[in-house]
């Protein structure tokens, strides 16, 4: 049974999954991928979107196997009652610590970019808490906000890389595949952890009004299409740009939104890029602190999760100053090994209970073929 009776429809899901996605990788990972792939680096998100692609396969092969159930609910039936409440303190001792890690990126920038004599603790302590207020209104509301905030989103990049078209230079994207087909797939890391995040869907699925097989891989797969068509962009844009200077930045694309200026009357587009990071990380937080509260009344058995809501968006404010304490370690938490890190919970582990899901329901049926009529 479901802990939250709020219901959402496919594409509010769809909104809701484009800027927890996008709203951090739009930023961190052209640097990411130039570092490894070179003038390349436009190919390594359309590798990691084969990451994307099984995230969102385990997440609907779990709902078709156990409609109406998150992964949380889901893993108990599987695995059984102890191994199943152990794989859900998993993901309640890692979700802190990615909205920790999410909610210091967010202040780096926005210290580093807008409010630098701002406190640290006014600009996530502000985010976190409107976050949570739209968390405890309930996923009806984060879907709705989400579907009001996507088509501004998408306005403001078309826009900015409208701008930017006639600042680049083609000849940035050659020699093609100098060096062969390695660094790309070295690149894809970045944008694939980033992909696993496509694993929501399992945490968020039983909340969709219509479920429908067709309708919901059809959608999903033109929000993956959208989602890495949309780093394969920015990836461009920022090479044909800055070129081989892409590795030296924190965040490329803001310093491309600088080179920005028609006749000296449009200028400090920036602050669009600004407005996108604060729209897309308001969503991204939410979701994952609605799956974290939620998860957390599902693993201790709780009937609401709204009084938990402002104890662990407290917690996670305590986190993002536990993992780093400034951009140098948000640079190095959001490396290769940090990566790897999150892949193993957003990819690893729910591909682990797909595959133990499909054996049990192989031995079942072997030994439903081989009972005695």
């Amino acid at each position: 049974m479901l802990i939250e009776q709020g219901k959402i429809s496919a594409i509010q899901l769809a909104c809701m999954i484009f800027p927890t996605i996008l709203a951090t990788s739009i930023l961190s990972v052209p640097s990411m991928t130039m570092h490894y792939a070179g003038h390349d680096m436009w190919l390594s998100p359309i590798w990691g979107a084969l990451v994307g692609l099984s995230a969102i396969g385990i997440s609907l092969g779990l709902n078709r196997l156990y409609p109406g159930m998150t992964i949380i609910q889901s893993s108990i039936q599987i695995a059984g009652w102890l191994p199943g409440k152990l794989i859900g303190l998993a993901f309640l001792l890692y979700l802190p610590h990615l909205i920790g890690m999410i909610l210091r990126e967010y202040g780096e920038f926005i210290s580093s970019s807008a409010l630098p004599r701002t406190p640290m603790f006014i600009i996530m302590g502000t985010m976190i808490a409107v976050c949570a207020i739209n968390v405890r209104l309930g996923i009806e509301v984060i879907g709705r906000t989400s579907q009001v905030f996507v088509p501004i989103l998408i306005l403001l990049l078309s826009l900015t890389f409208l701008l930017l078209t006639g600042e680049l230079h083609i000849g940035e994207l050659l020699p093609f595949m100098e060096k062969g087909l390695i660094p790309t797939l070295k690149g894809a890391i970045g944008p694939s952890a980033w992909l696993s995040e496509y694993i929501v869907l399992a945490f968020l699925l039983p909340y969709v009004t219509n479920k429908k097989k067709q309708h919901m891989t059809r959608i999903m797969l033109w929000s993956l299409g959208i989602t890495t068509a949309t780093m394969v962009i920015s990836n461009m844009f920022c090479l044909m740009l800055i070129g081989d200077l892409t590795d030296s930045f924190a965040f490329p694309v803001m310093i491309a939104a600088r080179y920005i200026t028609i006749a000296d009357f449009l200028q400090h587009i920036e602050a669009v890029i600004i407005a996108v990071w604060i729209l897309g990380i308001f969503v991204k937080i939410s979701v994952f602190l609605y799956i974290l509260v939620v998860s957390a009344s599902e693993v201790f058995g709780l009937q609401s999760y709204r009084p938990l809501v402002a104890p662990i968006a407290f917690l996670c404010l305590v986190y993002s100053y536990w993992v780093v304490s400034g951009q140098p370690d948000v640079s190095k938490a959001l490396g290769a090994s940090g990566n790897v890190y999150t892949m193993m919970f957003l990819l690893v582990l729910p591909a682990v209970i797909y595959l133990v899901a499909l054996i049990k329901q192989a031995w079942g049926h072997n030994n439903k073929k081989r009972r005695p009529a």
